[in-house]
């Protein structure tokens, strides 16, 4: 190890570079650890690796200007810093007027990157959680997979304080869909009183203002939902996803009891 660290390439170039590759990704772990995965979609784990590529490019830029000035500096400890700028705390602290214009067109490249990971791991998680609901299309449906998702999330998360908040969320969610509920059954009682006093047969449906209000009713609800399924998603394991993707397919396959327009007896 020391005659490969002899090695002008591997002392000044590859070291640095992996250094700063491995402290630019602990950086963005912690930087972005409430905000979803990095590694989630694609396009996410694209946007990594381009900021762990422009960092290390700024980090040989920055050891390319600092050797001739500082030769006690080793490479690998200048890498490390860049890597390390990304940290929120490291970041603020630096010295903006010390950046050479070189590194700071890159640093501002990593910046505009890292607000459109930012913005991706909101648009992935949002999209992912909505996935699971979206085919909903009654209350008793998604109430059976609300009440199991609950389950799950919090036997997935240890911490007292994360459970605790799932509860409040699933609570938000049990409330609409009780409001969803109601809707539901005032528009049935409607459909009924119609049909009992022999309106004419396309009357025995819901009206148009009846269906939409039982829509934004269950979307309420479903919106509720998909607020506690964002904060497992970022606080939980993509392992629990698949045990979340059986519980939504099992309360799909449940059946109404009763359609709102069906015939009567």
């Amino acid at each position: 190890m020391h005659e490969l660290y002899a090695q002008g390439w591997f002392a000044e170039i590859a070291l640095p570079i992996g250094v700063c590759a491995l402290v630019t990704w602990i950086s963005l772990v912690h930087r972005f650890a409430d905000k979803g995965r990095l590694l989630g979609t694609v396009r996410s784990a694209s946007l990594c690796c381009g900021i762990i590529a422009c960092t290390c490019a700024a980090a040989l830029l920055t050891i390319a200007l600092l050797l001739p000035h500082a030769a006690d500096v080793p490479p690998a400890v200048a890498a490390a810093a860049a890597g390390g700028a990304l940290a929120p705390r490291v970041r603020q602290q630096q010295n903006q007027q010390s950046t050479p214009p070189f590194v700071a067109v890159i640093t501002l490249g990593i910046a505009v990157l890292l607000s459109e990971l930012e913005r991706r791991l909101v648009h992935d998680m949002y999209l992912h959680c909505h996935r699971l609901v979206r085919d909903f299309e009654n209350v008793a449906q998604l109430r059976m997979f609300a009440f199991e998702a609950r389950l799950q999330l919090r036997g997935c998360t240890p911490a007292t304080k994360d459970r605790t908040t799932i509860n409040t969320l699933y609570e938000e969610v049990d409330q609409l869909l009780d409001d969803a509920a109601k809707v539901e059954a005032d528009i049935e009682a409607k459909c009924r009183q119609r049909e009992v006093q022999e309106f004419p047969p396309e009357l025995h449906a819901p009206t148009r203002e009846e269906a939409e209000d039982r829509r934004q009713a269950l979307a309420m609800a479903m919106d509720a939902c998909v607020r506690m399924l964002e904060f497992g998603y970022r606080t939980g394991k993509r392992s629990g996803d698949r045990e979340l993707m059986r519980l939504r397919d099992e309360a799909l396959a449940v059946r109404p009891l009763a359609t709102t327009g069906a015939s009567h007896p």
